[in-house]
């Protein structure tokens, strides 16, 4: 175990510093290796390489690449008109328009920070001209973000799916309803704050004309998330295809069907699209790496029975593992704790007997929540600088938020079915 504590010492020391995730880690991973007089510039390549040569994590350029190009596409103010003509003549109505349009635009990014970005740039504006108090309006955005990758398609899902060796299909059906109880959660909490405070709600659409109008005007955006787990469910084609199919239906929608994305704007789109993803699989690599080293010292078996042997119950290690995700998700960013702890908690979820479709479904829950939690909430950070509020406003406005989607990720964690619901009825694989 000392190599461990090499490795989280050195981890956490260069994180305090402020240097980047990826430095970090990497920095920690030679400290092991230099101790364990293993080190070789050979060997690192090796492993880091061989954590991302895998067919299915070229989803995630795809995903990104799709999502970056509907963004571009004049998609979330259609979005945000359709929710508006569903939901917005009930009390508090943009408040639920944010997150039943977040909710939708999750079907389109998987993640989010590009979700509370693109939504919170539409809405926050919005409802502060219609009354809504800059912090609740922030918090409600930010919160429902949090939705984005829990539904499919999801980044974190493919992660995780890779890593663990888990069918990503499984795991887009598995967040479908954590997903849906979670922003139905945050649209109750909505409710009894705009009774509370006389948040004004929207006029009901003036005809079914207009309302078709809309719905059809939004359809290629909505019709994305039927393409890309129905093409999945059918056997049409796998995770990574389906990610290819969402990037050329984003542009063929984007350029064709809304007439809104530029030939000129897509070096700027793949630019930034590569960025996102090179910033993924270098960690990927470098977690591979680590994940290496750990499994050559045995030390996920190790800790999974000593906790085996300390713990019997199955109720108290979920409720364990729920509580060091959390706080996990307070100080690294989703993504990079997925990457961290997947090979780390593999084979203690063996161990239990848990069922790792459940369980990554479970465990993206824990680390989106953390994308609202300080210090590194980065989903935080973009919806106070658009409401033009401070930290510590936004911070103490969240807490309802935070609270009921605890209790959504409580519920999940001891009514299971409620995650494997979908994967057992409709994967047939």
């Amino acid at each position: 175990m000392t190599s461990l504590a090499i490795l989280l010492g050195v981890f956490l020391f260069f994180l305090v510093l402020g240097v980047p995730m990826v430095f970090s880690l990497t920095l920690s991973a030679l400290a092991m290796l230099w101790s364990l007089d293993m080190i070789s510039p050979h060997l690192v390549v090796q492993r880091m390489f061989a954590g991302i040569d895998s067919f299915p994590m070229m989803a995630i350029p795809f995903f990104m690449l799709a999502g970056s190009i509907m963004e571009q596409g004049g998609i979330s103010s259609r979005l945000v008109r359709f929710s508006n003509y569903l939901v917005g003549w009930i009390t508090g109505g943009l408040a639920h328009v944010s997150v039943v349009a977040a909710m939708f635009f999750a079907g389109i990014t998987g993640s989010a920070v590009a979700d509370t970005s693109a939504i919170g740039a539409a809405m926050i504006p919005m409802m502060k001209k219609r009354g809504f108090d800059a912090r609740f309006s922030a918090s409600l955005v930010a919160a429902a973000g949090v939705v984005g990758p829990i539904l499919p398609p999801s980044i974190p899902a493919v992660i995780y799916g890779v890593i663990a060796g888990v069918s990503i299909g499984k795991l887009f059906l598995g967040g479908v309803v954590p997903g849906i109880i979670m922003g139905a959660s945050l649209m109750l909490v909505s409710y009894i704050q705009a009774k509370r405070h006389h948040y004004p709600r929207e006029p009901r659409p003036p005809s079914a004309r207009v309302f078709l109008r809309a719905t059809l005007d939004a359809s290629g955006a909505l019709i994305m998330p039927v393409i890309i787990v129905g093409g999945i469910l059918s056997g049409i084609f796998t995770a990574t295809e389906a990610a290819v199919v969402a990037a050329v239906y984003a542009f063929i929608a984007g350029k064709f069907i809304y007439r809104e994305l530029q030939w000129q704007q897509l070096p700027e789109i793949f630019f930034r699209a590569g960025l996102s993803t090179a910033m993924i699989l270098i960690i990927v690599g470098v977690a591979n790496l680590v994940g290496y080293i750990l499994a050559l010292e045995r030390i996920p078996l190790a800790l999974a029975q000593w906790l085996s042997g300390a713990i019997e119950s199955r109720v108290v290690i979920l409720l364990l593992l729920n509580i060091v995700l959390l706080v996990v998700g307070c100080f690294i960013d989703g993504g990079s704790a997925m990457i961290i702890f997947t090979p780390v908690l593999m084979p203690l979820i063996e161990k239990f007997k848990i069922d790792p479709v459940f369980f990554g479904v479970l465990m993206t829950v824990n680390l989106m929540i953390g994308t609202i939690t300080p210090p590194v909430g980065l989903s935080l950070f973009v919806a106070q600088d658009i409401a033009g509020i401070t930290l510590e406003q936004i911070c103490r406005s969240i807490v309802p938020f935070f609270l009921v989607e605890v209790g959504t990720l409580l519920l999940i964690t001891y009514v299971p079915d409620l995650v494997m619901f979908l994967p057992n009825l409709l994967w047939h694989k």
